[in-house]
């Protein structure tokens, strides 16, 4: 091990530990999807690697949880970007929920965002026609 490195801690398995076993699957709302659209290449690519290297593999390990109105959903941050995301661990999902900028104070604020689109139930929809494939088929 060289210098100044450390060991992966065991409550945090390294990415190529994990990458055999059962990694979680990405999926997006479609306020996200946009989100991502609307993102410039190079930091498009660079999302692509944290959604697929860390969330996708330990969502829990790589990410914070928000408090207040966001209880529940998780956030990861890479540069001045914040991912916020929901974890259902039962079916092995990470739903990205938002992408954008943290501008603390400001409007167009992630978290102010997303807080608002949680009030008008939008977000709910959303995770709803997301995970809508999880439930059992009608008679």
């Amino acid at each position: 091990m060289s210098k100044g490195r450390k060991p992966p801690s065991p409550s945090r398995p390294s990415p190529e530990g994990l990458a055999s076993q059962s990694p979680f699957e990405l999926r997006y709302t479609s306020d996200a999807a946009q989100d991502i659209k609307k993102l410039d290449g190079s930091v498009r690519n660079q999302l692509r690697k944290v959604l697929e290297k860390k969330l996708a593999v330990d969502p829990e390990g790589y990410g914070l949880p928000l408090r207040g109105s966001l209880a529940g959903y998780w956030k990861h941050q890479f540069r001045n970007y914040r991912v916020v995301y929901r974890i259902y661990p039962q079916h092995q999902i990470v739903v990205v929920c938002s992408v954008g900028v943290r501008k603390q104070g400001d409007a167009e604020d992630i978290y102010r965002q997303l807080e608002s689109v949680a009030k008008t139930g939008r977000l709910a929809e959303q995770l709803a026609a997301v995970l809508k494939h999880l439930l059992p088929a009608k008679k």
